[in-house]
């Protein structure tokens, strides 16, 4: 736990700082006064690093270097912008004295109990592990996907992890990241619906309540470095930040035109939250409608530098611009992953989130998928989901309460709204596993929500509208429930875990041994756990079969032998 709160302090002086730097920066190109906090800063300053640490690891191993480089570029901004470091420091000193203070200190600390023991996620143990390491000792290396494929999903999440592992210390690999990222966002979010009484508009507040209900649902999962983790926070955050923009009244174009790169950003975490970018139609419009082309490549430029290092990485891990999307098919270098392990992996996403477990069923209409997934749901899961439709119907009276009273139609409201349920849509269609669009199952009817409370109208719009929204509770409340007492059992459960000072480490597995080449790959000798220990390891030893190197070692990366290009 002790390490846990040494690595968030080192991650939030680096994330501060450069995002500081960052703002200050790109206020002067777009000559306009960008409005910071210390949120903002950290959320830049993650954003910011993650590509780094992207671009970084093209050319060399994300460690020691990546850091020391890091630090200098910090020490520069802090040099240049010192008195803006040092007021921050007398607010933060100040805060922490108060009872505020005192609440965001207790935060931190619960969530640290949380990041130093728990569950480490699944898929961590199949493949994120294993994706981190490969960034810390390698980079990147050609067709890394053909020795797993799961390798070949390159989230931008792995990269601020292996950033952030600090393991060249020689204290271990920490795996601290989604912790600090639930304790930055959480604390936000805290702070603002605290002064829920004095908001005229409640879109904001409930936004933040989804993202601390989703701090809740994952406590027990803030000691792994999971992609779907970082994913929705930030999809969370972006909807929120979104609204509270609207909110303000400001309609600051700069600040929508950022949150869209916010929103570029957040599908490097993960392709499945790719409609978000969709926000951007927004601020793009104004943007054109004034003419106002210098802003306009400025905003391009940060978008495209925001997602190229991801394209390039998708590229030399899988030899796919996007995988597993075998309809955009550019190349064919020998290090390709098959198209048909593309099409087995893309399917298994697939029916596997469907409860279907058979590739063959890949292309079963909805009518008849959708009986079996909705039986396979826990019952507080398909009351979620019944939330949403909820929601559906509360927005739908809002509408109409709107055109009948001819009120103004805020069109921003409606294009967040319609993102948000485009995003559940495509989760439907595509992969409905709940984790995967959890950020969105929350946002969504929160939204709703917090529409509602802004109109205090009587008659039969407050009969209609009151009676979805005490639905609306009631059906959210197995939910919750269930989560919270899940987080209470898991705390006193693991109140005698021996992890207050050293992070529980990854998980592992005895693990058979595969000559490749002369050079030793791992391999589980039962189930999938490949972890962190054994590098490298592969969680599918038929995979190891078909597989070689493209030289002499690692760094020159992996191509199939079954199915050659």
């Amino acid at each position: 736990m002790i390490f846990v709160l040494l690595c968030w302090i080192y991650i939030f002086i680096i994330t501060q700082v450069i995002g500081l730097g960052f703002y200050k920066c790109a206020g002067r190109l777009l000559k306009t006064d960008i409005n910071i906090s210390l949120t903002k800063n950290t959320v830049c300053g993650i954003v910011v690093t993650t590509v780094y640490a992207q671009i970084f690891s093209l050319f060399y191993k994300v460690g020691l270097i990546a850091n020391a480089l890091l630090i200098i570029a910090c020490i520069f901004v802090a040099v240049k912008f010192k008195d803006i470091i040092l007021e921050y420091l007398r607010e933060m000193v100040k805060n922490i004295f108060s009872w505020d203070g005192l609440l965001y200190l207790g935060i931190i600390f619960v969530f640290a109990f949380a990041a130093s023991r728990g569950n480490i996620h699944a898929d961590t143990n199949m493949y994120h592990a294993q994706a981190i390491r490969w960034y810390e000792e390698f980079g990147v290396v050609k067709g890394l996907g053909n020795l797993q494929w799961h390798f070949a999903y390159n989230s931008a999440c792995f990269a601020f992890a292996a950033l952030f592992s600090l393991n060249f210390l020689g204290f271990g690999p920490l795996h601290c990241t989604t912790g600090f990222i639930a304790a930055a966002l959480c604390i936000w979010a805290l702070g603002y619906v605290k002064d829920f009484s004095s908001h005229k508009s409640h879109m904001t507040d409930m936004c933040c309540v989804a993202l601390l209900f989703y701090a809740v649902v994952n406590f027990a999962g803030f000691v792994s470095p999971a992609s779907d983790y970082m994913t929705m926070f930030f999809a969370l955050y972006l909807i929120a930040r979104w609204a509270e923009e609207i909110e303000s009244g400001r309609n600051d174009i700069s600040a929508y035109a950022l949150l869209s790169v916010l929103a570029v950003f957040t599908v490097t975490l993960k392709l499945s939250a790719g409609l978000v970018v969709l926000l951007a139609v927004y601020p793009a419009a104004y943007l054109i409608k004034g003419k106002r082309y210098k802003e306009i490549a400025a905003y391009l430029a940060l978008g495209v530098v925001t997602v190229l290092p991801f394209l390039v990485r998708n590229v030399i891990i899988s030899g796919w611009l996007l995988y597993p999307f075998p309809a955009i098919d550019l190349f064919n270098f020998d290090w390709k992953v098959p198209e048909q392990y593309v099409m087995i992996d893309s399917a298994q996403i697939k029916v596997w989130a469907r409860c279907l477990y058979d590739t063959n069923l890949v292309d079963m209409p909805i009518r008849e998928w959708f009986p079996v997934w909705w039986s396979s749901q826990e019952h507080y899961a398909q009351m979620l989901v019944i939330f949403n439709i909820l929601a559906v119907g509360l927005d739908v009276a809002l509408l109409l309460h709107l055109i009948i009273k001819k009120e103004k139609i805020n069109f921003n409201i409606i294009l967040l709204i319609l993102v948000n349920l485009g995003c559940l849509a495509a989760w439907f269609v595509l992969a409905p596993f709940i984790r995967y669009g959890l950020a969105f199952l929350l946002a969504f009817p929160m939204l709703s929500v917090g529409m509602w409370l802004h109109k205090k109208e009587g008659g039969l719009y407050k009969l209609v509208s009151g009676t979805l929204a005490v639905l609306m509770f009631f059906a959210v409340s197995s939910y919750c429930d269930h989560y919270f007492m899940d987080d209470l059992v898991f705390v006193k459960s693991n109140l005698t875990e021996p992890y207050y000072i050293r992070q529980k480490d990854y998980d592992t597995s005895e693990m058979d041994e595969y000559d490749m080449n002369g050079i030793t790959v791992y391999s589980p000798k039962e189930g999938e756990v490949t972890g962190y220990k054994y590098f490298p390891a592969s969680a599918y030893d038929f995979m190891i079969s078909v597989t070689e190197l493209r030289g002499s070692s690692l760094k020159d990366g992996f191509r199939n032998t079954e199915y050659r290009q």
